[in-house]
């Protein structure tokens, strides 16, 4: 009579195999090549007299799958992340040395040495009136007259600063007023101010922008740059 040698007490039959190496066994860990060699020779010296169950066999390979498909999902989690780090990073240094509207009448020459900024009429005016003072003396230093305008946003521009004012990067304070038909209205007023730095992480969709003269501003609540 043939003898036959029972394996379904060593269901992985590993003397028998060759291709596993003492790293792999050593740390515990298969790849789904070693995998399916491991099963084809359970399945090749099994004992034909108690044959492996199809549910051991169905579950084996479930398990292994269910174990491989997390460890891909994980690698895509982590390539991706990696890949949204990288891009706000990339999207951070972009605002570096620019200016952003920043809600507020605090205002300094900009690269072009000019002060510039927006106001938000709440009503149509006959006349708009943009004051530059010094917000330390309260000198005012320049006006302009823009005429009639209609409610909504509207720009102003200063762009001939003086020398001392503009080289210095002093502050300067912006506010603007109108004659509308119920009288003098004064307007909300935002300005551009220069971005110092940026921060920005995976654990967050937006970027965190230091603003001169204006601290931290959520990049989602930038509507204008420059």
């Amino acid at each position: 009579m043939t003898e036959v040698t029972a394996t379904t007490g060593n269901p992985f039959y590993l003397n028998q195999i060759g291709e596993v190496t003492t790293s792999e066994a050593s740390n515990g860990m298969l790849a789904q090549e070693d995998f399916l060699t491991l099963l084809t020779t359970q399945l090749q010296n099994q004992d034909p007299l108690s044959p492996m169950d199809n549910a051991e066999f169905l579950g084996q390979m479930a398990q292994f799958s269910t174990v491989e498909g997390i460890e891909d999902v994980n690698a895509g989690i982590e390539a991706l992340t990696e890949a949204v780090s990288n891009n706000q990073v990339q999207t951070a240094a972009g605002f570096l040395g620019r200016s952003v509207l920043a809600s507020g009448n605090i205002a300094r020459p900009g690269n072009d040495g000019a002060v510039r900024g927006m106001a938000e009429l709440q009503a149509a005016v006959s006349d708009v009136t943009v004051t530059y003072t010094d917000p330390t003396t309260g000198d005012i230093l320049h006006t302009q007259e823009l005429g009639a305008h209609s409610d909504g946003w509207m720009s102003f521009d200063w762009e001939d600063v003086p020398t001392e004012i503009a080289d210095s990067r002093s502050p300067v304070m912006v506010t603007v007023t109108g004659t509308s038909e119920t009288g003098t209205i004064s307007a909300p007023v935002s300005v551009f101010a220069r971005v110092e730095s940026a921060l920005g992480g995976p654990a967050t969709p937006n970027i965190t922008l230091l603003v001169e003269d204006y601290g931290a501003l959520d990049s989602l609540e930038v509507s204008a740059f420059r």
